[in-house]
């Protein structure tokens, strides 16, 4: 009986491993859904905190300063580990984050921005608000 139930729990715990989206096709559409809704590149923003952070795939991040305010980085490659990091910050100068001079500090490295966007956080949160539209099966 005990045989079982472990090849019942293996087949699930299989069957649920391959039918789960893999973290970087999570990611690439994570990131479509942000830049749908992200304004054109600006300068510069003010920076205070990190509020939270999103990794986007090997070149995108997506960090909120306040609960609405968030902003889409791309960083210059290469910039290894970024999809994966635990961990990120943030340099600034004068409480601002500027493109092509602050960097994202992931691990031991510093990833040089090229480029802001300004992230619309209600539009965002409307995107996943949508009920799907695909047709029913």
């Amino acid at each position: 009986m005990n045989v079982r139930v472990l090849l019942l729990v293996l087949s699930c715990t299989l069957l649920w491993a391959c039918s789960s989206t893999p973290p970087l096709q999570r990611m690439e559409a994570r990131l479509a859904e942000i830049e749908s809704v992200a304004g054109e590149p600006v300068e510069s923003f003010h920076f205070w905190r990190l509020d939270r952070w999103e990794p986007l795939g090997r070149k995108h991040v997506a960090v909120w300063t306040q609960i609405d305010k968030a902003w889409l980085i791309e960083v210059r490659e290469p910039c290894f580990g970024l999809d994966y990091a635990t961990s990120i910050g943030l340099s600034s100068t004068g409480q601002r984050v500027f493109q092509n001079f602050d960097v994202v500090h992931v691990d031991t490295q510093r990833c040089r921005i090229a480029e802001i966007r300004p992230v619309d956080v209600r539009a965002l949160r409307a995107l996943r608000k949508e009920p799907d539209a695909s047709p029913a099966a």
